[in-house]
């Protein structure tokens, strides 16, 4: 890498004869924070609302130089004309990267039933139980119709395996000791979800609305807004990664953008 920093143009030549030495392949990349060299600017007072500094500091953290950009192949290669099969195996590397995503489809992993049993059956079997726990053995009528309505919603929209992982997941965090919110969110509305132990806020006596979490126009995948504590989280990602595979779990971020009001201030 070469950002304009002394420190790597005095590395870089030990680095390539290091590579000849060894004959271990040299790949050239670039330290990318944003897209264009002006951005650099931005990007200082960007690190300085982080770390709560202002541009005077003069021990405000910086990149020391506005290099820290998406490069073109022309730009990395005439960084170094020495070793232009650096720029090659880079683009080797690229092209080996294929990624295609399957767009419109749902994808979730397939929840394993204890002793084979019907995924749907099995969902419903569970939803039952906990309506006669959480009702009593007779519950309102208006309240049986209100979970076969939604049963039957979540199946024909393919979420039977969505509601078991939560239930599952949820029903462990309990069994060992980790403290699990009652509900938030649209997902508190659901009975089937109240029935089978994924949120504690009763729907029915509340008057929350199914429709809001999911309902046959609904295009986006709905969610349930479950929280752990803190301290234990690692254990509860640690637990779908055991029971379903590393290759089926994944953490999502969320992109924040500066309002006018927060970069002021």
């Amino acid at each position: 890498q070469d950002h304009g920093l002394r420190e790597q143009k005095a590395i870089n030549p030990s680095i390539i004869r290091l590579s000849r030495e060894t004959g271990i392949p040299l790949v050239v990349t670039n330290d990318c924070h944003y897209i264009r060299p002006e951005d650099s600017e931005m990007h200082r007072i960007l690190l300085c609302i982080q770390t709560n500094h202002t541009i005077q500091d003069r021990d405000a953290m910086e990149f020391g130089s506005d290099q820290y950009y998406f490069k073109t192949e022309e730009e990395m290669r005439a960084l170094f004309p020495q070793v232009p099969e650096a720029a090659d195996n880079t683009v080797k590397i690229a092209r080996r990267c294929h990624v295609e995503f399957e767009f419109g489809k749902t994808k979730l992993p397939r929840f394993d039933t204890p002793n084979g049993q019907d995924n749907v059956a099995y969902f419903r079997e569970k939803c039952f139980e906990g309506l006669h726990r959480r009702y009593g053995e007779h519950p309102d009528e208006k309240i049986v119709k209100r979970l076969e309505y939604e049963l039957d919603t979540i199946q024909k929209m393919g979420y039977v395996n969505y509601y078991l992982i939560v239930h599952d997941f949820v029903r462990h965090a309990k069994e060992v000791g980790i403290p699990v919110g009652p509900g938030r969110g649209s997902g508190a509305g659901s009975l089937a979800a109240y029935c089978i132990g994924i949120t504690g806020i009763d729907p029915i006596r509340y008057n929350l609305l199914f429709e809001r979490f999911l309902n046959p126009e609904r295009v986006s995948m709905p969610d349930f807004d479950i929280d752990f504590a803190d301290e234990r989280r690692p254990e509860m990602i640690d637990y779908v990664v055991q029971k379903y595979g590393a290759d089926h779990v994944a953490q999502i971020v969320t992109f924040g953008t500066m309002a006018a009001r927060g970069s002021i201030r």
